[in-house]
């Protein structure tokens, strides 16, 4: 059925003009069309001023269309969150407790917590436990405007509980209507069997994992999480090497806890995104910038464990491509809500309305190599897109803690659940 919405007061496009992305100054031109109307099945067929309308139906008859009005409401794209981590079981609201009484995020690692307490909980869960887990978290995303997200494995860390772990995400995408890219993350932590002999465990992701997954076909991407007390950068390259030879993408948890020119790995092997780069360095910076690599930023968690934030304004004044994401997890920030991240972004990392929502959409789109499909509203991507409860899109940031998302829209059709 073709759809024509009509009576919109304002519709931000982020219309990147036949580009994949938006980088530097470009993020702030959000293409916004005031008093609009478009017409969609699943892809977005036209979108115009209301005026223009009568004019486009007269030189493109349609038979049979249903009318639908916006109630003079704004409308923006749906947002792609391309950093999230839902797929796992069990809680860790004891250990942020005790953050709140002093500990730090290392000081709980090393005393065997942090991701290892969701390794042993994810180790003992089914594939169908952690499919309901993640789709609790998936369909409560959506209601607050995410269209299309990633979701890493991870959590497990051994060859049977990573494989278990895609197998749920990938029940995820036959039984939800959202997008959703599929990432292996093998190397998030050394599990503790390992500890004192982590070659042996990079040893077993390079020969056993990677390979059976791309057999398997469970993940487009291979990430790594470069940083102090985790991987090194030459644990990054051999990585890095064994998933580029099988054809995998590569993502990287890059800078985080300390500056280990982990984003400089990243620029070199052409990855799609380095994500985190709370410490990014001035080197990194540059290197990430000449190679085309997303800084995918996630205020979230520098929110939640109370680090300084990535530097956003000095990426996008130096003209990189910059996204955000939630990084929804149960140990660093726990949150699906892409509302609340944007509303980080603009207060805490100094960026604008218009920059966060084009990283928020767009950019967080070709953090996935999907931005020719949706992340803008463009004629013959998807109809992905959200019908806000005012008519502005700055009252998104500026009455913060609501859910503003009256209605989500994914390939044309409203989600209703």
């Amino acid at each position: 059925m073709i759809n024509i919405l009509t009576n919109i007061s304002s519709l931000v496009t982020i219309n990147a003009n036949g580009k994949l992305f938006k980088a530097g100054k470009d993020m702030q031109d959000i293409q916004e069309i005031k008093n609009a109307a478009m017409v969609f099945d699943t892809n977005i067929i036209w979108v115009g001023k209301e005026s223009e309308l009568e004019q486009y139906l007269i030189d493109n008859p349609i038979k049979e269309y249903k009318t639908i009005s916006a109630d003079n409401k704004c409308i923006i794209p749906g947002f792609v969150d391309s950093h999230t981590h839902i797929v796992f079981a069990g809680s860790r609201s004891n250990e942020f407790a005790k953050r709140l009484r002093g500990a730090t995020y290392k000081e709980i690692a090393d005393e065997g917590g942090g991701i290892q307490t969701t390794v042993k909980a994810t180790r003992n869960a089914s594939i169908d436990d952690l499919f309901q887990n993640g789709k609790t978290f998936a369909i409560s995303a959506i209601k607050y405007g995410t269209t299309a997200l990633e979701i890493k494995s991870g959590y497990s860390l051994n060859l049977d509980g990573e494989i278990k772990q895609l197998e749920a995400i990938k029940k995820l995408k036959e039984n939800l209507p959202l997008s959703i890219s599929s990432t292996f993350m093998g190397a998030h932590d050394i599990p503790i069997e390992f500890r004192d002999n982590k070659d042996k465990y990079i040893d077993l992701i390079c020969d056993e994992m990677l390979p059976l997954i791309k057999e398997k076909q469970l993940a487009e991407f291979c990430d790594v999480f470069v940083d102090e007390g985790y991987f090194t950068v030459n644990d990054g390259d051999k990585i890095f090497k064994k998933a580029s030879e099988l054809g995998f993408k590569l993502k990287l948890h890059a800078d985080e806890l300390a500056n280990t020119e982990a984003a400089s790995l990243a620029a070199r092997w052409d990855a799609v995104s380095a994500d985190h780069l709370l410490n990014v360095s001035e080197n990194g910076i540059q290197n990430m910038i000449k190679s085309g690599t997303v800084f995918t930023l996630l205020p979230g968690t520098a929110y939640f464990i109370r680090l300084p934030y990535a530097p956003a304004r000095k990426i996008i004044d130096k003209g990189g491509i910059l996204a955000i994401a939630s990084d929804c997890n149960p140990g660093s920030c726990y949150t699906e809500n892409m509302q609340l991240i944007l509303s980080l972004a603009v207060i805490n990392m100094n960026m604008t309305a218009e920059e966060a929502l084009t990283a928020a959409t767009l950019n967080g789109a070709y953090a996935l190599r999907k931005s020719d499909e949706f992340g803008s509203i463009e004629v013959g991507k998807k109809a992905n897109f959200l019908i806000l409860d005012s008519s502005n899109y700055a009252d998104l940031f500026y009455h913060f803690g609501i859910n503003h998302v009256k209605e989500t829209w994914i390939s044309g059709v409203q989600f209703d659940k």
